[in-house]
């Protein structure tokens, strides 16, 4: 905390409930979708988290929070993806859908998982 301030502002607190809200969806196309294993994915999710925090404060982020959660999720998708690009000397994923998702590349993938919450936040499910 800075000197002075004692809590969060609200936006602070908006970006914070919309990155908790996700986590599920974030953490499941890590592990899920990009199989990282659950102790790298958690690190990865403060990573994101961090990021997703300084990407809301950029002068030019849209005003409504709302609006930032499809980068959260395309980001979370690049991460996955260069995840397993880092790890050149490893064998590649046997899981079909790990490898469906490096083979569609994370924009894809992305696209995909935002178009999934739209239609549940449509349903009355997750994703609000």
């Amino acid at each position: 905390m800075w000197p002075g301030v004692d809590k969060p502002s609200k936006r602070d607190q908006e970006v914070a409930a919309l990155f908790h809200g996700a986590l599920e969806v974030v953490d499941s196309t890590l592990t899920s979708l990009y199989g990282v294993p659950q102790e790298d994915a958690a690190r990865l999710e403060q990573e994101l988290f961090a990021w997703f925090d300084r990407l809301s404060r950029r002068p030019s982020s849209p005003e409504s929070v709302r609006a930032l959660r499809p980068h959260l999720i395309s980001m979370t998708c690049k991460v996955g993806h260069v995840y397993w690009m880092g790890k050149a000397d490893v064998e590649r994923p046997r899981d079909e859908a790990v490898r469906r998702s490096l083979a569609l590349g994370p924009e894809i993938v992305a696209v995909e998982l935002e178009n999934r919450l739209n239609s549940r936040a449509d349903d009355g499910g997750v994703g609000h």
